[in-house]
C-alpha cells in the first residue's frame, strides 16, 4: 500500500486561512442568507396579496356567467328584429355570449393556477357546497 501524501491539494479550500478572510466570508454569507430570506419573504407575501385580491374579485367574473346565457337571446330578438340593435349584426352577440363564457372560465382556471400550495380560496366558505 502506498501512503505518500499527494503533491497536490484536493480540497476546495487552503488548509490555512487567515482568521479575518474567515470572518469576511462568514459575514458575507449571513448577509447573502438574509437578503436572500427577505427577498422571499416578500415575494411570498405579494404572491399571497395576489391571490388573496383574485379571489374577491372571482364574484364579479361570475356575473359574465350571466352574459353567457342572455346574449343568444339578445342574438335571437336582433335576428327577427334588426332595428332593435341600431345595425349591429345579430352574431356580434353571439360572439360576445363566447367571449363571456370565455373570460369566466378563463379567470377561475388562472386563479386556481396562480393559487400558492398553502393558501385557501377566501371565499369558498360563501358559495354552496354543491357548487365546488
Amino acid at each position: 500500500m502506498n501512503e505518500q501524501n499527494p503533491s497536490v491539494n484536493l480540497g476546495p479550500y487552503p488548509t490555512k486561512r487567515h482568521l479575518l478572510l474567515r470572518i469576511l466570508t462568514y459575514v458575507a454569507r449571513v448577509i447573502f442568507a438574509v437578503v436572500t430570506g427577505i427577498v422571499y419573504v416578500v415575494f411570498l407575501c405579494a404572491w399571497h396579496l395576489l391571490y388573496f385580491v383574485l379571489c374577491r374579485f372571482r364574484p364579479v367574473v361570475d356575473v359574465f356567467m350571466f352574459g353567457t346565457l342572455f346574449m343568444p337571446l339578445v342574438a335571437f330578438i336582433v335576428f327577427v328584429k334588426p332595428d332593435a340593435a341600431n345595425g349591429i349584426p345579430f352574431w356580434v352577440f353571439l360572439l360576445g355570449s363566447v367571449a363571456c363564457y370565455a373570460v369566466y372560465v378563463g379567470y377561475a382556471k388562472f386563479v386556481d393556477w396562480i393559487a400558492p400550495p398553502d393558501a385557501e380560496d377566501p371565499g369558498e366558505r360563501y358559495r354552496r357546497s354543491e357548487w365546488r
